[in-house]
């Protein structure tokens, strides 16, 4: 089974860091992916969808507080993953893109295409 989403996209707002209890550092992103087109009239038309991407990992983690701030554009691969909760009785459910394996990769693109945030200098993720 598979389960990858690759994204590429600008930073939407600074990265936001925060601690969980255990000690490690949680990195979410707002990713927004444009794509254009014509129209039958000939007419240029255009769709943002913005996505939320958390990432795990202190490599990547610190590696994003480094590089990435608003504007920057970059290269998700993760996975898509799905959190349920309750508001004001309602079920909701929200999508999101988690990078915590060893394959999930923030790439770079405004930088060098060799920079990447990986867990280990020069490892695949």
């Amino acid at each position: 089974m598979l389960n990858q989403v690759e994204l590429i996209g600008r930073l939407g707002n600074d990265p936001e860091f925060r601690t969980l209890n255990s000690g490690d550092r949680v990195c979410n992103i707002r990713l927004a992916t444009t794509e254009t087109w014509k129209n039958d009239a000939g007419e240029r038309k255009e769709r943002t969808t913005w996505h939320t991407v958390e990432v795990f990992g202190k490599g990547k983690v610190n590696a994003i507080e480094k590089c990435l701030r608003k504007g920057s554009l970059v290269h998700i691969i993760g996975q898509l993953r799905y959190d349920e909760y309750e508001k004001d009785g309602v079920k909701q459910v929200r999508a999101k893109v988690n990078l915590s394996g060893p394959k999930h990769q923030v790439i770079f693109l405004d930088k060098k295409p060799t920079e990447q945030a990986d867990d280990e200098p020069g490892s695949e993720g």
